[in-house]
């Protein structure tokens, strides 16, 4: 599937994201940042300022590891290792950071579920966004019935990776198109092989951005381009009834 041009870019106060505005009509907040987000996580009147406008009560990250764990996101739940975070509360602000790799969004709007995945290409080789669509489908959700975002991050026009990575993907039994040789380079594009991932558990509603952060300094942060260490974060709320998103 080639770019969605569903997503819209929302600015919220001095942030900004991109979110399916029809996703978000069901209740299921969510969006994936430019890299006006980046200091959110490391000032606190800022995290805060960023809940309330969200209309959160909390906010939930994960110490990355680039892996495949995935752990349940709680209102007072302590910040624990991993890559991925189910969120089933209303109110709670999920989060993983990225600045090449690709955050993936899962959501069963008719369960009351999400999940928000960080997917670099070890956490894809390990079939991150599997065990993502096989955890909310252990907590009653068919995969037929669940839809998946797949929000910015390095694109296989900038993605030359070496011999490691592409055994590494090969071992797991991924297909060789997800690689792309040009010239002695090979590219490979973890947007597909997540993609791929999902559909072949049975989701069948995907929604790809199409945006390459290598390729877009005006919007995002890159670790392979700009060697920074910031990262953009994305997100996914469950929304309380009584609440909303306020809008500038």
């Amino acid at each position: 599937m080639d770019r969605d041009d569903g997503f819209e870019l929302k600015r919220v106060g001095p942030w900004s994201y991109f979110h399916l505005p029809s996703l978000e009509a069901s209740g299921i907040i969510h969006g994936f940042m430019t890299r006006s987000s980046d200091a959110i996580l490391s000032d606190l009147e800022k995290e805060e300022a960023f809940n309330r406008a969200m209309g959160a009560v909390a906010m939930v990250s994960l110490r990355q590891e680039h892996g495949d764990s995935i752990e349940t996101a709680k209102v007072g739940g302590r910040i624990r290792a991993g890559d991925g975070l189910i969120v089933q509360e209303s109110g709670v602000l999920g989060i993983v950071k990225t600045a090449d790799c690709v955050p993936v969004i899962l959501y069963g709007p008719d369960h009351g579920i999400a999940a928000i995945l960080h997917a670099g290409w070890r956490g894809s080789a390990a079939k991150i966004t599997q065990k993502g669509v096989r955890a909310m489908e252990a907590m009653g959700v068919r995969p037929d019935r669940l839809g998946v975002l797949i929000g910015p991050g390095i694109g296989p026009c900038c993605y030359a990776v070496g011999k490691d990575v592409v055994s590494s993907f090969e071992s797991a039994g991924f297909a060789e198109d997800i690689f792309e040789q040009r010239g002695a380079s090979t590219f490979l594009d973890l947007k597909k092989a997540n993609r791929r991932l999902a559909e072949a558990e049975g989701v069948r509603e995907v929604h790809d951005i199409g945006l390459c952060t290598a390729c877009r300094p005006d919007l995002f942060l890159s670790a392979r381009r700009d060697r920074l260490k910031g990262r953009q974060i994305n997100f996914v709320l469950l929304m309380r009834a009584e609440v909303g998103v306020y809008s500038s």
